[in-house]
């Protein structure tokens, strides 16, 4: 515990750690941009080189280790990946919030590029190769890092211990699929929405009690981030509407400060839904083309299964992440027990909105490592955790509360290094991290087969 104490040698082990398995998960794998990554990553090098929202040739560069680090990288003849619209222009339904956030990275990568070059590296400079995967993934890792040291300064408003905080974000951390999405699949969204939101519950139930037109402001701007990450978040801002009415219902505000404050909150939130509709309008042809938008007009549209997003067996969020399903159950005895802070209170508000939209939407069921469209709802459960060991320790002791949490991230972590060697689709030019297991398994059985032989 004595290592929770020093917060310059916890928070750069820990950078190390996540960077070292981003880093050889790279190198086994061969790039760290695929799947999903490609359409968050398109806009990177469409806004950088390109200086336009058009990613046709983004989509057609052939993803692989040789080609991305060719100097004259070869480019498949047609779109890959997603669809076309009537005038041929890939149709790029992810959104931008994720290239706003390492922007600064890429560039970064570009310079250190040019000035390799010009001691005559002879680097590749048209942003897929090697140097610019990696520094923007190391990127993310930083806002990956941000997020744990916000997520303890959030554990603190609700009086936790600087110790006991630590203790049940990096629990947290290693029992659920984060390790994934913040160390193996870096260039993705799941930082950014764990990030973004992260950040808004933290600055906004640290001021909540204060009225102020800039908070609102600054909050409005979040939501509005979070909305260009992940467009389902935006049902986040739940909780300023719920709780500004109940400040409005017990006269702490006046009706006009109401209206100032909603007004004010709005402003840059519309502004990033009209950037990104904008952007959906000039792509796709038809709203049902839109794949966040298809599901509407699809048959099942009208059903909807309550538990498969939190049950299922490769997908859902309880079972993937028993943790959360504990903590979950928690919350329910703090509610019976009428223990439970009005914030927690507020925040499951979003939960199970959020719950609802996705389970219409359906996102859930594509490939990937457990809930990873919750992500934005685990500050709710990194505080429950934190009150469930808080709870263990005072009514049993420190060493039960340890063990708890070492148990949990013993299975988790078995669960997220199945997936990455069995389970996971991995790209790449050369065999990924699966591949190699699945070749080292037959190799070995077919060694014990020579053997008895």
């Amino acid at each position: 515990m004595s290592l929770f104490k020093n917060s310059k040698l916890y928070f750069s082990l820990l950078y190390l750690f996540l960077a070292t398995i981003f880093i050889f998960h790279y190198f086994v794998s061969g790039q760290a941009v695929y799947g999903d990554g490609i359409g968050y990553y398109s806009y990177l090098h469409s806004w950088y080189f390109d200086a336009d929202a058009n990613f046709t040739n983004e989509y057609k560069h052939i993803y692989s280790y040789e080609n991305n680090n060719s100097l004259s990288p070869i480019v498949s003849g047609s779109v890959q990946i997603v669809g076309s619209n009537s005038k041929g222009d890939a149709l790029n339904h992810f959104s931008p919030g994720m290239a706003i956030l390492l922007l600064p990275f890429y560039v970064l990568a570009d310079g250190a590029t040019n000035l390799a070059n010009f001691f005559g590296a002879s680097l590749p400079r048209h942003g897929y190769s090697n140097i610019y995967q990696i520094i923007v993934g190391v990127g993310a890792i930083s806002y990956t890092l941000i997020a744990i040291w916000i997520s303890e300064q959030l554990l603190g408003l609700f009086s936790l211990s600087k110790r006991m905080s630590r203790f049940s974000v990096l629990t947290f951390i290693f029992n659920s699929n984060l390790i994934y999405y913040l160390a193996f699949d870096t260039i993705n969204s799941h930082f950014a929405s764990f990030f973004l939101s992260t950040l808004f519950f933290w600055y906004y139930f640290k001021n909540r009690t204060r009225f102020s037109f800039v908070k609102y402001l600054r909050l409005g701007a979040i939501v509005g981030l979070l909305f260009l990450t992940r467009p389902q978040d935006i049902l986040i801002s739940l909780v300023v509407f719920v709780d500004i009415l109940l400040m409005l219902k017990n006269t702490k505000i006046t009706l006009r400060q109401f209206f100032l404050g909603v007004s004010i909150f709005m402003l840059p939130l519309i502004t990033s839904i009209i950037i990104l509709i904008s952007q959906w309008v000039s792509l796709f042809d038809t709203v049902s083309s839109h794949p966040y938008f298809s599901w509407m007009t699809s048959q099942s549209s009208l059903s909807m299964n309550f538990y498969s997003s939190l049950l299922d067996i490769t997908n859902g969020l309880f079972f993937r992440t028993p943790i959360i399903l504990i903590c979950f159950c928690f919350y329910i005895y703090l509610l019976l027990k009428r223990k439970v802070d009005e914030r927690i209170v507020l925040m499951s508000i979003f939960i199970f909105v959020q719950h609802i939209l996705i389970s219409f939407q359906g996102g859930w069921q594509a490939a990937a490592y457990g809930g990873r469209m919750y992500i934005s709802t685990y500050p709710f459960f990194i505080i429950l955790l934190s009150e469930l060991l808080s709870y263990l320790q005072k009514k049993y002791s420190r060493k039960a509360a340890i063990i708890f949490a070492t148990l949990f991230i013993s299975l988790n972590i078995i669960s997220a290094f199945s997936f990455v060697l069995f389970e996971k689709e991995a790209s790449g030019g050369r065999f990924g991290t699966e591949e190699h297991t699945s070749r080292k398994i037959q190799l070995l059985i077919k060694s014990g087969m020579d053997w008895q032989r």
